[in-house]
């Protein structure tokens, strides 16, 4: 009995618990829902759209007129303006040719001069003389017909061609040797001399390096460092000056004063430390009008003339130690040569006393410049005596630094191995390898002291002159088959190296 009561019990423990889960199901039922889409309101989807078309027309609108105000400005800064024009100085070569050129003129005019006069004399002589024609004063007009066959020669006489030449002062020197000269004339002389200085001045400026420091106290002060500089060259967005390199090339600015007393920023360009020469440039549309007028550009002389001794010139710029400052002599000496690395430059030394700081340039009694300044080059014992790199032998270097060229750097100090060296001592004619300069591309590549440069590339080197100019046909990081001769046992042997030129190192 007991047992049926407990399968009972169970059995309704069952049923109830199979009733609670039907029950509990049906209980979750009432939360399933469909969810119904908000129906779309047209007109404020309309509103939309046209509001987000007006907003990217204005915002289109306001885009291009930024643009066509800031592209030039930017493009500017990011993008320099390189359409400039090449900066080009007469080589010597056109130089020689331009005073054969003048040769011929005046030999031409000479031999048409020679021939007319000869003419003229065959002409009297077939003519008989008036005294020995019977009748002769008494022909109306013989008189005038005389006296104008003796004028015509003089008439048709052809200008020289040198005149234009011959400075104004020398000139009236000249014509003054005949007669006693007085107090006035040297004054006249002095005042003519300074006009000239004055004139060559309109092509100098005063360039003057800032740089900020800090003391102990960290106070912040300035130095300033002046020199003298000449207007080169403009290349129709800048003008072109130059100056020394030594003085501004730590200075955070540089600042240019021109002979109207005017200042303007500058740019530092390319340098040559070889020199210590450099080009700063100022732009063209940040000088007035004012000041184009005022200033000029220098005008480039020759010192190819072997008889340039004795010439007389004026140091003008810096050579006293004093700005615009101005001194007269004349020239002592060309022969000196300046021995730099892969270069060498002639020295024109004057009987000029000045600072031991000079700069500026030296010009003749033309204006023309026929040397920039230095003192690097002064021996010890006439270090106050003004001297200069002849400008002939900077043309080309110039030319470059000015097109904003860097100078290719093999790293040598060399000289000429002339024919007669080569007969005398049995040298290969060429450039002679006097000093290899320590980590250059030349020691790098392994020549040595005493090897003689016979080819650079494709160029034959006869002289150190070639191989000076075949370098300044070249750029920095060109690849270049030097070819050399070395000194062997018994005779010299034919070595080549291939070398990456390097910078010449600021």
């Amino acid at each position: 009995m007991d047992e049926m009561k407990r399968e009972e019990a169970v059995e309704e423990i069952k049923n109830e618990n199979e009733r609670s889960a039907v029950n509990s199901e049906q209980n979750y039922e009432f939360i399933t829902e469909t969810i119904k889409r908000k129906p779309v309101n047209k007109r404020k989807v309309f509103r939309k759209v046209v509001l987000t078309v007006i907003l990217a027309v204005v915002f289109g609108v306001i885009s291009c007129i930024t643009f066509v105000y800031l592209y030039p400005v930017v493009n500017k800064k990011v993008h320099p303006d390189d359409s400039t024009k090449p900066v080009r100085f007469e080589s010597a070569d056109e130089e020689k040719g331009n005073e054969d050129a003048a040769a011929d003129k005046v030999q031409e005019a000479s031999a048409e001069n020679i021939e007319k006069e000869a003419n003229g004399e065959n002409e009297a002589d077939d003519t008989p003389e008036a005294d020995d024609t019977p009748g002769a004063d008494n022909v109306p007009g013989a008189d005038d017909t005389n006296a104008g066959a003796e004028k015509k020669p003089e008439e048709q006489k052809e200008p020289d061609i040198l005149d234009e030449n011959i400075p104004e002062v020398i000139t009236q020197v000249v014509e003054t040797v005949e007669k006693d000269l007085e107090i006035e004339d040297y004054q006249k002389l002095y005042q003519q001399i300074g006009d000239v200085a004055k004139e060559a001045r309109r092509a100098m400026v005063t360039v003057t390096g800032i740089s900020a420091n800090t003391d102990w106290f960290m106070n912040v002060y300035e130095n300033r460092h002046t020199c003298a500089g000449i207007i080169l060259a403009e290349n129709g967005k800048e003008m072109l000056i130059l100056t020394r390199y030594s003085v501004i090339k730590t200075c955070d600015s540089v600042i240019v004063t021109f002979c109207d007393g005017k200042r303007y920023d500058a740019v530092l360009k390319k340098s040559d430390p070889n020199t210590d020469m450099t080009i700063v440039a100022v732009d063209l549309e940040n000088i007035s009008d004012d000041t184009r007028e005022a200033c000029k550009l220098a005008e480039l002389g020759s010192t190819k003339n072997s008889s340039i001794d004795g010439t007389p010139v004026i140091a003008i710029g810096d050579p006293l130690g004093v700005s615009e400052s101005m001194a007269m002599g004349q020239i002592t000496s060309h022969t000196s040569v300046k021995d730099m690395t892969d270069t060498n430059v002639s020295l024109l030394t004057t009987d000029i006393y000045g600072s031991s700081n000079a700069s500026g340039v030296i010009i003749n009694m033309s204006g023309r410049v026929l040397a920039i300044i230095t003192q690097d080059g002064a021996s010890t014992d006439a270090k106050n005596l003004i001297c200069g790199y002849a400008i002939s032998d900077l043309k080309d270097r110039l030319e470059k630094l000015s097109n904003g060229q860097e100078i290719a750097y093999l790293g040598i100090v060399g000289l000429d191995v002339t024919e007669d060296i080569s007969n005398e001592y049995d040298v290969p004619v060429g450039a002679y390898v006097r000093q290899v300069v320590i980590d250059s591309p030349a020691m790098d590549a392994g020549i040595q002291n005493g090897d003689v440069i016979v080819k650079l590339g494709t160029t034959d080197i006869n002289s150190f002159s070639d191989y000076k100019d075949a370098m300044l046909k070249c750029q920095p990081d060109d690849l270049m088959m030097v070819t050399v001769k070395r000194k062997g046992r018994m005779e010299y042997v034919e070595l080549s190296y291939e070398i990456t030129l390097g910078k010449l190192s600021n």
